[in-house]
C-alpha cells in the first residue's frame, strides 16, 4: 500500500505543474503555435477625445481554433494620443480579452496594439472626428488614393478612391467628385454618384500610352483637394521568348554540345505558353542541329535536338526563333575546340576478341577515347573492323562473318562476328568519319590482341 505522504506529494506535484507559472504555463497537446486574433472593435469612427462605443476584443486560439485561457494581453496606444484601459487583461475560458478605448483629442487616425508575449501582436484602428460646425468639404483633410499605382498600357486599370472630409475630419455625404488626370490616351471613369455616408467616391483610370499620370479631384465643382496621386502606365506587355539553358558551351569541334539548348515562351502575364512553334537555326560555325523545329510544351519550354558543332575549331552560333515574340531570336553560342581532352585521339578495344572455334560468334567493343584514354561519348560515328592473319598485312575480311560496320552509342561500337577458318588473327578498328585524324581515322590504326580460331 502506498504511504499517504507519497500520495500527498504526488497531488502537490500535479498542482504545482498545472496551477503555477501564469503566462509560462505550457498546455499539453497540439504542436501548432498559438495565434492572437481581432474579434471586434477595429475600424470604428468616433468623436475625438471620447470613448468608442464598442469594446476592443481579442481572442487567443491554438492550432485547432480552441481558445487558450489565462494568458496576459497587453494593450498599448501606438498613434493618436488616446488611452486604453485596462493596460493588461487576462484571457477568459474562451481565450478572449477586452479593453475600452478613448480616442486622442484631435481628428484623424488612432491605433492600439494588443500583444501576447511569445505569440505576437494585432493592431486596432479608429478615426477620430471633430464637430467644427462647418459641414463643407475640406481641401486639406480630404484624400485620394490609387490601387494599383502601376498599370499596363491598353489593358490595366487603377481604382481611384476619394474620401471627402470636412474641417473636423468628418466624412461628407452627398458630395459630387470630379476626377482629372494629366497625359494623353487616358480613359477616366468618373464616380457613379455622390459620396456615401463614409464620404467616399470611386472612379477608375486607364490609358493606352505609357507614362506617369497625376490624378486630382474637385469636390462640388469648387473645392480642389490638395492631395494628388500618381499612376505609372507601363508599355503594354507582349508574349516573349527567353533563354533557359544551353548557352556559352564548349565541346570538341565536330561533336555535339553536352546540353541541348532550350527556350521558354511566356504570355504577357509571365505564364508559360504551350503550343508555340520554335525554329532552331545554325547561323555561324557550320554545324548542324537535329530537330530544328520544336513546339513548346505545357511549361512553355522547347528544346533543340543535338547541336553538332562545325569541324573547324572556333565560334558557333545557334538561334531560336519564334515569330514576333519579344526576345526572338534567342542566341546560343558555343566554342569548338581542337585536340586534347574531350577530343577523339584513338580507338581502344574495351572488349578484346577471345579464342574461339570456327564460325563461333563472339562480341568485341571498340571505344573512341581522347589523349587521356577517356571515352568521348559521341554517338553515330561509324566504325568498321578489318580481319588480319598474324604477321600478314593484307586483310582477310572474306573470312569474317557478321556485321563489320557499327555506329557508336555514347562513344562505343559493339560488334558480333565470327571467323570461318582456323588460324591466328587480329582485328583492326577503322573509321571514315574522322577525317581530321587521317584517311581512315586515328593513326596508328588500333589492332586487337592476337586470338586463335580453332
Amino acid at each position: 500500500m502506498t504511504p499517504p505522504s507519497v500520495c500527498r506529494f504526488a497531488v502537490v506535484s500535479l498542482l504545482t505543474l498545472f496551477g503555477c507559472g501564469g503566462d509560462d504555463l505550457v498546455l499539453p497537446g497540439g504542436d501548432g503555435a498559438p495565434e492572437l486574433q481581432i474579434q471586434d472593435g477595429s475600424g470604428q469612427t468616433g468623436a475625438a477625445g471620447a470613448e468608442l462605443d464598442e469594446q476592443l476584443v481579442v481572442r487567443l486560439v491554438d492550432e485547432a481554433g480552441e481558445g487558450i485561457p489565462d494568458r496576459t494581453v497587453t494593450w498599448r496606444v501606438t498613434a493618436g494620443g488616446g488611452t486604453v484601459t485596462p493596460g493588461t487583461a487576462t484571457t477568459d475560458e474562451n481565450g478572449s480579452a477586452s479593453a475600452r478605448w478613448t480616442l486622442g483629442p484631435s481628428a484623424g487616425s488612432n491605433t492600439v496594439e494588443a500583444a501576447v508575449s511569445g505569440v505576437g501582436t494585432v493592431t486596432f484602428t479608429a478615426t477620430g472626428t471633430v464637430d467644427s460646425g462647418d459641414d463643407g468639404p475640406s481641401a486639406e483633410l480630404s484624400t485620394l488614393s490609387a490601387d494599383p499605382t502601376t498599370i499596363a498600357a491598353g489593358s490595366g486599370s487603377s481604382t481611384i478612391t476619394v474620401t471627402v472630409r470636412d474641417a473636423g475630419g468628418n466624412p461628407v455625404e452627398g458630395a459630387t467628385v470630379t476626377l482629372e488626370a494629366t497625359g494623353s490616351g487616358n480613359t477616366l471613369v468618373q464616380p457613379s454618384g455622390p459620396t456615401g455616408s463614409d464620404g467616399i467616391a470611386v472612379g477608375t483610370l486607364g490609358s493606352t500610352e505609357a507614362g506617369t499620370r497625376t490624378v486630382s479631384a474637385t469636390v462640388n465643382g469648387s473645392v480642389r483637394i490638395l492631395e494628388t496621386v500618381e499612376v505609372t502606365v507601363t508599355a503594354d506587355a507582349q508574349p516573349r521568348l527567353e533563354l533557359i539553358e544551353g548557352d556559352d558551351q564548349t565541346a570538341p569541334a565536330g561533336s555535339s554540345v553536352p546540353l541541348r539548348p532550350a527556350v521558354r515562351a511566356l504570355d504577357a502575364e509571365g505564364r508559360p505558353l504551350g503550343g508555340i512553334q520554335v525554329t532552331f537555326v545554325v547561323t555561324a560555325g557550320g554545324g548542324t542541329v537535329d530537330g530544328d523545329v520544336q513546339t513548346t510544351n505545357a511549361d512553355g519550354i522547347a528544346r533543340s535536338g543535338d547541336w553538332t558543332l562545325g569541324t573547324a575549331p572556333g565560334a558557333n552560333v545557334l538561334e531560336a526563333r519564334a515569330g514576333s515574340l519579344e526576345g526572338s531570336p534567342v542566341v546560343f553560342t558555343a566554342e569548338g575546340v581542337a585536340g586534347g581532352a574531350g577530343v577523339v585521339d584513338h580507338f581502344i578495344f574495351l572488349l578484346q576478341p577471345p579464342d574461339v572455334g570456327e564460325e563461333e560468334f563472339f562480341t568485341v567493343e571498340v571505344a573512341m577515347v581522347d589523349v587521356n584514354g577517356v571515352v568521348v561519348p559521341t554517338s553515330g560515328i561509324e566504325i568498321y573492323l578489318g580481319l588480319f592473319r598474324e604477321d600478314k598485312d593484307e586483310p582477310s575480311n572474306d573470312r569474317l562473318q557478321g556485321d563489320r560496320f557499327e555506329e557508336t552509342i555514347n562513344g562505343i561500337a559493339v560488334f558480333n562476328v565470327a571467323v570461318t577458318k582456323n588460324d591466328q588473327y587480329r582485328l583492326r578498328a577503322l573509321s571514315d568519319e574522322l577525317p581530321e585524324l587521317g584517311p581512315h581515322g586515328p593513326e596508328p590504326f588500333l589492332t586487337s590482341r592476337v586470338f586463335e580460331v580453332r
